[in-house]
């Protein structure tokens, strides 16, 4: 066990990392000295073996359960049981449901489960585990009703997943997003209506959490998730900056408002640079998995840091985060 320790070579920091994560997850689940672990995960298409009539990728029942172990042993053994994951990538709530029915069987652990449908057209969604011994206060999915013109699509194909939840007294409000992805984006057909939407989806959400910093100025903002976005930003679009609330137009095609005062902080810049890399592409290790906070976040960071990436499991690493409150 030890999230850590898969990271590079055994030293003594990482060895004691790897023990601290055995004693906690062993630990009593609702240990008042135990520190919040959030992990965010996208999951790489996991689909189920059912066919729901909407011309959805099906796995075989045996692919699907193979899958299903795969989850449940990273979750138990590699990342300690996280009290709250926030999952990209899923279909549906028996996904998840499947999940937590073989974490429970296998480490005795009982979570709960959130997932509100999208409108992707290809049947992905986003979804929480909430470990039994954190309070869900709210649920919702933001700017699913938002649109783009002309022809009126959908500005989120997969609406961010708002979950409001308090551990041990402490409330935080967290953020699951997947943004969309780079793909097309220099096409000559669809290059500029893919770069609009990357702007749009990233100004929206950075207005909203500034909106929300100024109405609840004593909150706890999380935004976590795939955000398909590089930094430094592309020659297209800042995503991860505008989101942040510092926007690099210096070499951006589409020149990001900033829309965040004071600026949300970007917990990944915590990670030592080498290891701070999410995805590999064309052989080229890349960052599109975040953890941003706002200023007043209540909590220290005690941990944070990517796993490896293992493809029979994911094609993104994992990012964990431990926070003492």
């Amino acid at each position: 066990m030890g999230f850590p320790g898969t990271l590079g070579p055994l030293t003594p920091g990482i060895l004691f990392c790897r023990i601290l994560i055995l004693l906690l997850a062993l630990a009593p689940q609702a240990a008042a000295s135990e520190p919040l672990r959030v992990l965010t995960q996208n999951m790489n298409r996991l689909f189920d073996d059912i066919d729901d009539g909407n011309h959805e990728r099906i796995l075989s029942t045996g692919r699907f359960k193979n899958r299903v172990k795969g989850a449940a042993r990273k979750f138990g053994e590699h990342f300690g049981l996280p009290h709250i994951i926030a999952l990209q990538e899923i279909e549906n709530l028996n996904v998840l449901q499947q999940i937590a029915t073989e974490i429970q069987r296998r480490y005795a652990a009982r979570y709960r489960l959130v997932l509100l449908p999208g409108q992707d057209i290809s049947g992905i969604n986003l979804g929480f585990l909430v470990r039994y011994g954190v309070e869900i206060r709210k649920v919702d999915q933001l700017f699913r009703d938002d649109t783009i013109e002309p022809g009126g699509i959908p500005l989120f194909a997969r609406p961010p997943l708002y979950l409001e939840a308090c551990y041990i007294e402490n409330c935080l409000i967290l953020v699951n997003l997947h943004l969309r992805s780079m793909r097309g984006i220099d096409s000559l057909a669809d290059g500029d209506r893919v770069r609009r939407k990357r702007l749009l989806q990233a100004e929206t959400i950075a207005g909203w959490s500034n909106r929300l910093q100024r109405s609840q100025p004593g909150i706890s903002l999380l935004l976590l998730g795939d955000l398909n976005a590089l930094t430094p930003g592309d020659e297209h679009v800042d995503v991860v900056g505008i989101i942040r609330g510092n926007p690099d137009n210096s070499r951006a095609r589409l020149r990001g408002r900033d829309l965040v005062d004071p600026d949300l902080v970007d917990l990944t810049r915590l990670i030592p640079p080498e290891k701070r890399y999410s995805y590999i592409f064309r052989r080229q290790k890349q960052q599109l998995d975040y953890m941003l906070v706002n200023q007043g976040f209540g909590a220290d960071v005690e941990v944070i840091a990517f796993s490896r990436i293992d493809t029979h499991f994911s094609d993104h690493a994992g990012l964990l985060a431990w926070f003492r409150w």
